[in-house]
């Protein structure tokens, strides 16, 4: 792919990220930290598509700019998603190079969803559960993760069949 229709190409998925997260954001959940992260679906498609370097350019403009529209910039909440995206980002791109071949979408999705939530339990134990006791949550957060990396990877293969298609 030629560098501009590159730039392109993540400027597109960077608007989606953006425009998805805010809109997550705006709706109501029983708990402040718990959502599904639609907003990956752009990041994995970038994944797929433009390589480890264009989905991390997304993943960075979903946090910074995302951030920024909903208020939460530099808060706690940033942090937390810093973290968990940073961690997810991490474990997607290394499924995706040792699972090529195995894992599909949905499967780096999975792992990034599963990554994602550890690594905010990681974070809630540093910064606001001094105590070991916060792992015992980690069963249910994984859990969480995975379900999570399901939808999330199921609608980037619908997005991805499309794309081909089209």
């Amino acid at each position: 792919m030629e560098p501009r229709a590159r730039t392109t190409r993540v400027a597109i998925y960077g608007a989606l990220a953006i425009g998805l997260y805010t809109v997550e954001n705006l709706i109501p959940t029983p708990l402040p930290w718990l959502r599904v992260g639609v907003s990956n679906v752009a990041i994995l498609l970038a994944l797929f598509e433009l390589g480890p370097g264009g989905a991390g350019a997304v993943l960075l403009l979903k946090l910074v700019v995302g951030s920024l529209l909903v208020g939460r910039f530099l808060t706690p909440f940033f942090w937390f998603a810093f973290a968990g995206g940073m961690a997810s980002f991490g474990l997607m791109v290394l499924a995706r190079w040792v699972g090529r071949g195995v894992l599909g979408v949905v499967g780096v999705s999975v792992v990034g969803g599963a990554g994602h939530s550890l690594a905010q339990l990681g974070v809630a134990r540093l910064l606001l559960l001094p105590s070991d006791a916060a792992w015992a949550l980690a069963p249910v957060l994984m859990l969480v993760g995975t379900l999570s990396g399901l939808v999330v990877g199921s609608l980037a293969r619908a997005v991805l069949r499309r794309l081909e298609r089209a």
